[in-house]
């Protein structure tokens, strides 16, 4: 029983760790984002979005953008979330347009 009890702890504390990453994604306002996708892009921290992506299931990687890891059961455009991956890609081709 006690396996049960450690497997279910392990589930619940993966459950919250996701929960937690997708709350300071989804709270984090869409300026504040865009500021800090454009900031990152400005320094070279962040490449610009290149051509088309594919979005397949989170890895566990960290986002490139937020750092935070991306679950498995998150949707994983290129290397960050899909709410980071937005403002990464409108600002990219902003700045191509620009160029």
């Amino acid at each position: 029983m006690s396996g049960q009890v450690r497997m279910l702890d392990g589930y619940i504390v993966r459950e919250q760790n996701r929960a937690a990453a997708q709350w300071r994604a989804v709270c984090a306002s869409d300026d504040a984002l865009r500021r800090r996708v454009e900031a990152q892009l400005s320094d070279g921290r962040l490449p610009p979005v290149q051509g088309i992506s594919k979005s397949h299931r989170g890895t566990g990687r960290p986002c490139i953008v937020c750092r935070c890891p991306i679950e498995s059961a998150d949707v994983e455009p290129e290397v960050a979330h899909k709410t980071c991956y937005k403002p990464w890609r409108e600002a990219s081709l902003a700045r191509r347009k620009t160029t």
